[in-house]
């Protein structure tokens, strides 16, 4: 399959105008049409709904689109692999961490890197769910996640080891009523406003809360960062993990809930029998560096 095509595709797909994508890929528009042309010809499949007005992907084009981008990936990767090669970089390593795990990384990462100068390492940060299925998809060695979507895995695939247990803390600006007291109890939040990461419908968030706490109103943000800014501001509360430091956030404080709330475990994970070596060997060193009380359950 031509990979120029492939690209001509998924720019089409992603901007839905045959001028913008020809722009995107320094074409022109009549070779982009070609392109497109072509492909669904080897494909013997229509990937776009087409007129003079609009263009619409069919639902062999929206499948298709996830599969190429799957296909590109890997081929840059490959390509990736191959020069690192060619200039001496022949030991890899590279390491996905969800939304949280990066402070449970950062203490070990520093050590292992110094013990280790010639290792290329590459760390990359996605959602729980994109982490664990580009993990799936071999595009990360080792992983460090939450709990949230592993028991969809096939565990005889994978070593999974534990590394972090303990209640997770309430997160308020120091500001907050709620600042005064020593650990907060499910009535205090009645009439406080929850800013959460939790993708869902306000009954579908209300319910998976319900049995720790209640609560006056919802706002939903898309990453930890923002949540962090509107609780700074004075927004509402959040729940964040222990080992959260509030670094630039000057103005939010933890607070211990008055009730044990362990919403997420986290895990650090990679493949059985890889044939990297150096996957099993961090693997094993972080958690032998975790075990010993740097962060890890006790």
């Amino acid at each position: 399959m031509n990979l120029e095509n492939m690209k001509c595709f998924i720019s089409l797909a992603e901007c839905l105008n045959f001028t913008k994508a020809a722009d995107k890929e320094h074409i022109t528009q009549t070779s982009m049409s070609r392109k497109i042309s072509s492909l669904e010809e080897e494909l013997n499949v229509r990937l776009f709904y087409r007129d003079n007005h609009s263009v619409v992907l069919t639902d062999a084009g929206r499948e298709f689109y996830i599969q190429a981008q799957r296909l590109l990936e890997a081929y840059n990767a490959s390509i990736e692999t191959v020069q690192n090669i060619h200039q001496g970089f022949t030991r890899s390593l590279k390491i996905g961490v969800g939304i949280y795990e990066s402070e449970l990384l950062s203490p070990f990462l520093g050590t292992y890197v110094s013990d280790h100068p010639d290792l290329r390492i590459t760390c990359l940060q996605y959602s729980y769910r994109e982490l664990l299925k580009r993990f799936e998809q071999n595009l990360l060695d080792v992983i460090i996640t939450s709990d949230q979507f592993l028991a969809g895995i096939q565990k005889e695939y994978f070593n999974a080891a534990m590394i972090y247990e303990h209640d997770w803390r309430l997160a308020i600006c120091r500001e907050s009523p709620l600042a005064s007291l020593e650990r907060i109890s499910s009535s205090d939040l009645e009439n406080e406003v929850l800013i959460t990461m939790y993708d869902g419908s306000i009954s579908q968030i209300s319910d998976h809360y319900k049995p720790f706490f209640r609560f006056r109103d919802i706002i939903h943000v898309n990453s930890y960062d923002t949540k962090m800014m509107m609780v700074n501001a004075g927004l509402g509360f959040g729940m964040i993990p222990d080992f959260i430091r509030l670094g630039k956030y000057d103005h939010v404080i933890k607070k211990s809930f008055a009730f044990p709330y362990l919403p997420r475990k986290f895990y650090a994970l990679c493949r059985k029998n890889d044939p990297n070596f150096y996957v099993n060997e961090f693997f094993g060193e972080y958690v032998e560096f975790t075990a010993e009380g740097n962060g890890a359950a006790s």
